[in-house]
């Protein structure tokens, strides 16, 4: 006996010794912590990596392009060996006997050379990169911020269904105490002749029904919970205990409202539109081919038997030019990415329908549930009396345990579908905060 109140005693101990360092972390603490180790926000923050990367490159395209080489050449072909010994400055007079010219042997040039381009004009090409490298980092920075607020949006629906699913708890537990007096009543009532046995067996039955109900929501809490630990990117046996449900409220009071304030600060619509700019902008790029171009080319280069530094020349050069014609080709260009503009801009109309109609769905729906709401509580307290009176009924032997089992399970029903329909009327709310693009941390 001593042995089993020791074990016991070890066994409270740990268990409390577990839950005190569980860490508590209320709705705040958690979204802070996916923003900071969910996958998604490093995938959104490389694609803004990308984008400003662009910019650079395009910027880049303005300044003077160096270039440092080297050709080493042997031949015996006697326009290219004179024309080695003319650069390395080595032509002498024996050079002109009309045999040594005609078959002069292998020779050798090393030829270091150092070149530098100067871009000055090339039809407003490097403008039109620049412009279209902007676009994407603002795209990338909307998407990012998109990402963000899905993700705080996700924290939201598993932080609120852990919350959800203790209410179930405390609902199926109801459900688990009343079956278990409906049990021990019916056994006495059996033990007095006042019922036959399969009047019990039906409590009991009813008992099994309950504890699965129980079990039920148990799981859901745990499946809630491992939702939390993957959007933290916690590992499944981390254990934390969370705060207080988080209240949300609207943006706005009416629908209207809320559809201007989707069409003008969704993230997901300003992402798009930067990226149809992003698109318009490379069909400028791509006329810029019939523009005229101007650049500028320095070089200077060394010549000599060996590897050196010997016999050293400059060229200077501008070069311009201007494609008059290429039947037709930029033009098909020019239309292929006019056309993919077009479609990205069908596509963000296509999106601000969708997302009107989001609104307007989550809207109504957010309504009845409102009223869901007010209906089924007082639905519990007629439930809650009538189940009182039946079971009154049933201990002076006039109602049935069907009836009373009847009148628990309307009533655990009802308990159940008021805490679902105020879970749902959060998620609403929540979505509506979404496709507004309130879903902020400092909007919550």
């Amino acid at each position: 006996m001593k042995i089993k109140i020791i074990y016991f005693f070890l066994v409270s101990l740990l268990s409390v010794s577990t839950l005190s360092f569980a860490q508590k972390m209320d709705f705040k603490d958690i979204v802070e912590i996916t923003l900071s180790q969910n996958a998604e926000i490093h995938v959104s923050s490389f694609r803004l990596q990308q984008a400003e990367a662009a910019l650079k490159e395009a910027k880049a395209a303005r300044l003077p392009q160096i270039t440092a080489s080297i050709t080493s050449s042997l031949s015996d072909n006697a326009l290219n060996v004179f024309g080695m010994k003319l650069q390395q400055a080595k032509v002498v007079q024996s050079d002109f006997i009309p045999r040594d010219l005609n078959n002069p042997g292998a020779y050798t040039d090393f030829n270091p050379r150092i070149e530098m381009l100067v871009p000055v004009w090339n039809g407003g090409k490097v403008v039109a990169y620049q412009n279209q490298a902007k676009a994407m980092i603002k795209a990338s920075q909307y998407g990012d911020e998109a990402v963000r607020q899905f993700l705080i949006f996700n924290v939201y629906h598993a932080y609120e269904g852990v919350h959800t699913a203790r209410r179930y708890i405390e609902v199926a537990e109801k459900g688990v105490k009343a079956a278990e007096s409906y049990v021990k009543t019916t056994e006495n009532l059996m033990r007095q002749g006042l019922v036959v046995r399969s009047e019990l067996l039906t409590a009991q039955v009813s008992l099994s029904k309950a504890k699965i109900m129980l079990d039920q929501a148990v799981n859901k809490e745990m499946t809630a919970l491992d939702g939390l630990r993957s959007l933290m990117n916690m590992s499944p046996d981390e254990a934390f205990e969370i705060g207080q449900a988080h209240v949300i409220d609207l943006p706005a009071n009416s629908v209207e409202k809320l559809i201007s304030l989707a069409m003008s600060q969704n993230p997901r619509l300003d992402a798009k539109r930067h990226e149809a700019t992003s698109l318009a902008r490379s069909v400028d790029a791509i006329r810029a081919d019939t523009s005229p171009s101007f650049n500028i080319m320095a070089r200077n280069d060394w010549h000599d038997e060996s590897l050196g530094l010997n016999s050293s020349s400059y060229t200077v050069a501008a070069v311009a030019s201007w494609k008059f014609a290429d039947f037709g080709v930029n033009d098909s260009a020019v239309d292929r990415a006019n056309a993919a503009v077009n479609e990205k801009k069908s596509k963000l109309r296509s999106e601000e329908n969708k997302i009107q109609l989001e609104i307007l769905t989550a809207w109504r729906n957010l309504q009845l549930n409102k009223k869901q709401a007010i209906n089924q509580k007082a639905t519990i307290e007629q439930a809650i009396e009538a189940q009182r009176l039946v079971k009154m009924r049933y201990k002076n032997g006039v109602a049935t345990m069907t009836e009373l089992l009847n009148s628990q399970v309307m009533l655990d029903k009802t308990r159940a579908d008021l805490v679902r329909t105020e879970f749902t009327a959060n998620m609403y709310k929540a979505k509506l905060r979404l496709t507004t693009g309130s879903m902020s941390l400092a909007d919550l």
